[in-house]
């Protein structure tokens, strides 16, 4: 596979860019095609069950842009050999940029929260190439796929760490780095229950805790492509920090719903570009015993 795929990027390296985006395209299409039919429903009954849309026609276009959207991603990440050094900036616009200046000017670190929506590898690749000291926090995938999209990280100047323990984050804020976190996904029962789209939702506190910690700011940045400029959208989002008390937990709470309420209103924005096939409220079910309302046979 790892060659395969060195093979493909190669290849898509040496066409013109539309035909690079056709193919893309072509792959998103089959990627919605081959996704098991339990997914899709899954998919659009979160979309219902967030009231994004009461419309289960429109639920099931917002669910397969979602997917086809992929395509282009991948070929955006097989362009990397082809946009490495600053030839990616003809492709991105920035937004109030300002935000992460001034972090780094301070020099005290920062957690960059970020969602599964739009390109979020591209995302890390060109903050990391602007010269911002990021570290990104993330999964450690499967044999061929890790090696990789780890090599193709690298080639953009991105360093990736594996979730480790909350000490090591710790430290690498300490020297002023960027700490990348994505925080939409289900944490399993560790998270901490606060609301997401109406309901209590288990969620991942790593970015408050060590915010408090450390008293640095979270900033959003976000990653959108518009078809009007045909160019994707970095926008970082104004700073938030932890209110510290004495009631650790309740702090730790409360800037994680703020959190929530952000994501929430950016999916509402951009319903078509966030992860819809993830199982977002899984470990919440299982925490309310299965009793969540959600649409029938969505999990099933």
């Amino acid at each position: 596979m790892y060659r395969f795929m060195k093979i493909f990027s190669a290849f898509i390296c040496l066409l013109p860019k539309g035909l690079q985006y056709a193919i893309g395209t072509l792959l998103g299409e089959i990627a919605w095609l081959v996704v098991p039919p339990k997914r899709k429903r899954l998919a659009i009954g979160q979309i219902l069950f967030c009231n994004i849309t009461d419309d289960p026609k429109e639920a099931r276009r917002i669910a397969k842009a979602s997917t086809t959207r992929f395509g282009r991603m991948i070929i955006d990440v097989l362009r990397y050999p082809e946009i490495k050094d600053g030839a990616y900036k003809d492709m991105v616009e920035f937004i109030n940029k300002e935000y992460l200046d001034d972090a780094l000017e301070n020099g005290r670190g920062a957690i960059l929260a970020a969602v599964h929506s739009g390109n979020w590898e591209l995302l890390g690749g060109v903050l990391a190439s602007e010269g911002y000291p990021l570290i990104s926090v993330a999964m450690k995938q499967n044999g061929d796929a890790d090696k990789f999209i780890n090599e193709y990280r690298r080639i953009m100047h991105q360093h990736v760490t594996y979730k480790t323990g909350v000490r090591e984050m710790i430290n690498e804020l300490k020297k002023g780095a960027f700490l990348g976190l994505i925080m939409d996904q289900d944490p399993g029962d560790d998270g901490v229950l606060v609301p997401f789209f109406g309901y209590e939702t288990l969620t991942a506190a790593g970015p408050a805790v060590l915010a408090r910690m450390q008293d640095v700011p979270i900033i959003f940045v976000t990653i959108h492509y518009s078809p009007f400029s045909e160019k994707y959208e970095i926008e970082a989002h104004p700073p938030i920090y932890v209110e510290r008390t004495d009631d650790k937990k309740r702090d730790i709470a409360v800037t994680t719903t703020l959190l929530n309420e952000f994501i929430e209103d950016y999916i509402r924005r951009y319903p078509e570009d966030w992860f819809w096939l993830h199982n977002r409220w899984k470990w919440t079910r299982r925490f309310y015993g299965e009793q969540i309302d959600t649409p029938p046979d969505v999990y099933r």
